[in-house]
Formats: C-alpha cells, structure tokens, sequence
C-alpha cells in the first residue's frame, strides 16, 4: 500500500502525531485522518508512506514487519533510521 501524508498544513503537534500515526495506520484496519491525501492499494505487504512534512523534507517511510514496532511508537524515528541507512 501506498499512503500520501501532507503534515504541511496540519496543526497536529508531533507528539500526537507519533500516536495518532501508530493507531491509524499501523493496525489490521487503515483508517484515513485529516493529513491524509491518498491511499492506494498497490498488492504489497509492506506500506510505503510519502510524507509531505512541514519541515519542508519530503519523506518516504517503508513499514514492513522488521520495523513495524519502531514506527508505531514513532514513524519519525523510524524514518530517520531509514534514513540514516539510505533505505529510502
């Protein structure tokens, strides 16, 4: 799956963010939240998140089962991680 967050515009703190991230995306059902711009079913297990950040850096986060855990206690970590490792 393939989700599209724009943060650029969202007034959410990023503490509720990390939470509301977790709760909304990372469990059996996805629920859309007032970020989210799209959401496409693309047939693969992992989810990839392209995430327009008010930071003004474009990321793109992958969720699969090995870093399931981290990015639901924060997506922010998680994609840093990633980052770090130039898995993005």
């Amino acid at each position: 799956m393939k989700i599209i967050l724009d943060r650029r515009g969202c007034n959410c703190w990023d503490a509720p963010c990390e939470t509301h991230f977790g709760w909304h995306f990372l469990r059996d059902e996805i629920t859309p939240i007032d970020c989210t711009a799209e959401m496409v079913e693309d047939g693969k297990s992992e989810i990839t998140f392209y995430i327009l950040d008010r930071d003004g850096v474009d990321k793109i986060l992958i969720v699969d089962e090995s870093n399931r855990d981290e990015a639901y206690d924060s997506w922010r970590t998680a994609w840093e991680k990633q980052h770090a490792a130039g898995k993005e």
